[in-house]
């Protein structure tokens, strides 16, 4: 498997770029080793220039130049200099990051030449850990293989760490052997956080917050991280879990005292609020977006780039599912963080978080309300393909799936380009996605992909020309989700389980259309009942969910009026009117007004149904939909003539009749004739008996 390849540095000054000069290098460590404490650290930023790659060369070589011939005390001072040299890099913030962890794996395995087990096994064991926390947070090479060798040092030192002898490093030790199982890629997910979580409260064994608040506080912290993420148990759960490790963490990370890592924690805390299932949904988004904005009181831009970079990701992500304030703005706040996380996540030095960046910036720019829709898809596809160059099957197995759905959704939207191309591409990603995305390792990501799969089958079908083609797709889609709402409890509905029942009635619904089947029909409302049921205010966090219960209320609402349930499906046509009327969706809202007409009419309230058939119709109008218009005037007119209205009534029978034949709707253009027949021999009778006629 290739590695992915760190950016080559320009040498525009330090030790040159000839047959490695070994002398320039000697001088700096040697100078570097006369400092102590803090000035070790002011040396390094005042030497800059000098922590080039050249400097990456020379190290091996100035340290057997070192300790060549020499004592043991001496050759044991050298392994000393480097290691705390590479100590002190693998966490200095100033210089280039990858190349900085490159010097400190360098100076450890350069140390390591003296400090075997054999003759050094306590330094042999701390410069072990040391070197799992470098290939922990390695930049360059393939982060799968950084974080096993991180995992091999760290199991290396755990031989002379043991909690009989050491117990404080033995537990520092499983700590950050935790956080290498913690982002670990190789083996299974959910298995690689169990030992996370084991880890961790092997360490808290020793790290009492008595006895270590500070490392206490840091494993809790850890522990939240492990239990975020995790894949077993409940999930509400492990994210209440989380939550309380947080902020068993800020206990002792206070802001006065630990200001990074109170600011650290907070970030934290804040995506364990974004990802929260109990609680009120939308206050738990403004509780991640308080802890963003906590943290970033201490992570700015200046004094920590990089972390200030993740918290600004963090922070538009929770913009961009944010319910409370208006979602055009929420999500113009959400790019506009993304983008600012990217003037520091560049391809070049952090290529993982830019990667991570570049995918949320999609899912932004997919749902974004404000500018051209067409031109939004296009940079969320251009995003996502971004993404999609660092996040590969091999490396990156779950981002590469995560996003190779979210691409896929985008190109069902997509205006530009071919729509069948369009659609059938976006099956291929879902299906490529189902690879990584299994029923038995990723549930949740399973569930959804294919119940997004379902809907692409849907979307297929309604370009396809033939009956044949149509019925098969839809098919596909009724057992896609079929197949996953088997697998959901309907005692605790998420927004994808209702997301699915929604479709799944729809889609029972477009398969009744082509098969004429009652038992389709009957599915279907109650797919629409069960989601209906469960829709609640927490869940109304993507325009779907806001759309889901107005439409399923209309029609649950019309086929109540049409069984005779007439009050029940009036008051659900109502409700349907009052969630539409402040969304901007006007087609639906016309719907629903004829809808709740028809509804009037037989209950014989004959002027709130003539109201409602004309607010239908100025909708209608409003937005050029001529099958709703030929609709209205067909039902004002039938209302018309029932009051004696019949002039009226015949006028509105002509408008209608002229669209219906417009239309192609022989049918109704016979309908209409046979009304407007009656109405006309109605209205001559009226006359000839002199009784007059309303106008």
């Amino acid at each position: 498997m290739a590695s992915k390849k760190a950016k080559t540095q320009k040498k525009s000054s330090g030790f040159g770029e000839s047959q490695i000069p070994t002398r320039p290098a000697k001088d700096f460590i040697l100078a570097f080793g006369k400092k102590e404490g803090e000035k070790q650290e002011l040396f390094l930023t005042t030497n800059l220039e000098k922590l080039d790659e050249s400097l990456l060369e020379a190290l091996p070589l100035v340290f057997e130049n070192l300790t060549k011939g020499q004592s043991i005390d001496h050759r044991r001072a050298i392994a000393g200099l480097f290691v705390n040299f590479g100590a002190l890099l693998w966490k200095f913030p100033r210089g280039t990051r990858w190349l900085n962890l490159e010097l400190a794996i360098a100076a450890y395995e350069s140390g390591l030449r003296i400090f075997t087990r054999e003759d050094f096994p306590q330094e042999w064991a701390t410069t072990q850990m040391n070197l799992g926390v470098a290939y922990s947070n390695r930049i360059r090479g393939e982060r799968a293989e950084n974080l096993e060798a991180a995992i091999a040092a760290y199991n290396r030192a755990l031989q002379i760490f043991t909690r009989e002898d050491f117990p404080e490093n033995w537990a520092m030790t499983q700590m950050n052997l935790g956080n290498a199982y913690l982002n670990r890629i190789r083996g299974e997910r959910a298995e690689n956080l169990e030992e996370a979580i084991a880890a961790y409260n092997r360490a808290l064994q020793i790290l009492t917050r008595e006895d270590f608040p500070q490392a206490w506080a840091m494993t809790q912290m850890n522990l939240g991280g492990a239990y975020s993420d995790r894949i077993r148990g409940e999930r509400a759960e492990n994210l209440e879990e989380a939550i309380a490790a947080y902020e068993r963490a800020l206990q002792i990370f206070t802001r006065e005292d630990f200001p990074e890592d109170w600011a650290m924690t907070q970030m934290n805390l804040g995506t364990a609020y974004l990802n929260r299932i109990r609680g009120e949904r939308a206050e738990n988004l403004e509780e991640a977006i308080a802890a963003y904005n906590r943290a970033l009181q201490i992570r700015t831009r200046e004094d920590f780039p990089e972390n200030w970079a993740v918290t600004q990701m963090n922070l538009g992500t929770a913009y961009l599912y944010r319910i409370r304030g208006e979602r055009a703005e929420n999500l113009e706040e959400a790019i506009a963080a993304y983008n600012r996380a990217l003037q520091v996540f560049t391809r070049e030095d952090f290529p993982e978080d830019w990667a991570c960046t570049q995918g949320n910036l999609g899912l932004a720019y997919s749902d974004r309300l404000q500018g051209d829709k067409s031109e939004n898809l296009e940079q969320a596809i251009i995003a996502f393909n971004s993404c999609l160059e660092i996040y590969t099957q091999e490396a990156f197995p779950e981002d590469w799936a995560r996003n190779l759905h979210n691409l896929a959704d985008a190109y069902i939207k997509r205006v530009v380009g071919n729509p069948v191309e369009n659609i059938e591409y976006a099956i291929s990603l879902y299906n490529q996605a189902a690879e990584v995305f299994t029923q038995s390792a990723h549930p949740h990501r399973w569930f959804r992909n294919q119940a997004h799969l379902a809907s692409a089958y849907l979307a297929r079908a309604s370009l396809l020309t033939t009956e044949a083609e149509q019925l098969e797709n839809v098919n596909t889609a009724v057992a896609l989700l079929e197949e996953v709402l088997k697998t959901a409890d309907p005692n605790a509905p998420t927004p994808d389980y209702i997301d699915a029942q929604y479709q799944l009635g729809t889609a029972l619904m477009r398969r009744r259309e082509l098969t004429q089947n009652a038992t389709d029909l009957e599915q279907s409302l109650e797919a629409y009942r069960i989601a209906l049921k469960a829709i609640s205010p927490e869940h109304y966090d993507r325009e779907k969910m806001w759309q889901a219960l107005p439409e399923t209320q209309i029609i649950l609402g019309s086929r109540m009026v049409r069984d005779g349930e007439w009050h029940k499906g009036l008051e659900l046509l109502k409700a349907a009117i009052t969630e539409l009327r402040p969304k901007g969706d006007l087609l639906s809202l016309a719907n629903a007004y004829h809808e709740a007409g028809i509804a009037y009419e037989v209950l014989g309230h004959t002027e709130d149904a003539r109201i409602y058939y004309r607010d239908a119709l100025r909708i209608y109008e409003k937005i050029h939909h001529e099958p709703g218009i030929a609709r209205s005037h067909h039902s004002l007119g039938a209302i018309l003539s029932s009051k004696g209205y019949l002039s009226k009534a015949m006028s509105e029978f002509e408008k209608a009749r002229a669209l219906y034949e417009k239309l192609g709707k022989a049918e109704k253009v016979a309908e209409i004739d046979g009304l407007y027949q009656a109405t006309e021999q109605g209205k001559q009778e009226f006359e000839r008996l002199g009784l007059g006629v309303n106008v």
